[in-house]
């Protein structure tokens, strides 16, 4: 009884203070506004490697709750530093193959989509992006599904009423969906070029340069 209630209040104790520790200096590195350390993502994705092969199925298990606790209390923090963190962090964790895949992919897409619909900094929103084309190129049901729906949020975005934020969104996410997913993204053809020219003639140079962006990726099938 007395380890069982120890594990409880403390299950960090079970995997290990090292473990912990060693991630912990990870996440802070990947959570700047600049460019973080050169191979900060890369350890984080080898550390996770290392616990999958060391731990037991429960301790990795804790380990890999502790680590998505943070993901999401960075994603939710009013820091940009800890919001990029967080996106650096799915980024890198997005080939590491665990057990649990098919939750992992949900979770991943649940944080890509709550980066899009509550945040407005663009460099943000370009992160969020390349992780959301990552997950893309990643393939599986989940996935495809994730696409579709971050492409209809993107149609939706781009031709609704004007907030930059989220046009500036629109055009990131089609863009990354055209490069990385257009075996899905194909259906979606006549309606992007529909779409697309409302980007193409935003008066703000950034979005009008995703967009042609975008429209350039898909010339090939259009």
């Amino acid at each position: 009884m007395g380890s069982s209630s120890q594990a409880i209040c403390y299950p960090v104790a079970t995997i290990g203070a090292e473990n912990i520790d060693a991630l912990n200096r990870v996440l802070a590195d990947l959570c700047t506004r600049s460019n973080p350390q050169d191979g900060a993502a890369l350890t984080l994705r080898r550390l996770v490697e290392e616990e999958a092969r060391d731990l037991s199925g429960e301790a990795f298990a804790r380990f890999m709750d502790y680590l998505y606790e943070h993901i999401t209390t960075f994603l939710d923090s009013n820091e940009v530093s800890e919001n990029l963190g967080a996106l650096r962090a799915i980024y890198e964790l997005i080939d590491v193959t665990i057990n649990k895949n098919t939750s992992k992919v949900a979770k991943f897409s649940n944080y890509i989509r709550a980066a899009f619909e509550t945040n407005c900094d663009p460099k943000i929103l370009v992160l969020a992006s390349k992780v959301l084309g990552h997950l893309a190129r990643s393939g599986g049901t989940i996935t495809i599904d994730e696409v579709e729906r971050q492409v209809k949020f993107a149609l939706e975005w781009l031709r609704g009423e004007r907030i930059e934020y989220r046009r500036f969104a629109a055009v990131l996410i089609l863009k990354e969906m055209a490069e990385n997913a257009l075996t899905v993204f194909n259906i979606y053809v006549p309606e992007f070029v529909d779409a697309i020219w409302v980007g193409m003639r935003d008066p703000t140079l950034v979005i009008l340069g995703k967009a042609v962006e975008a429209l350039r990726a898909l010339l090939p099938v259009i």
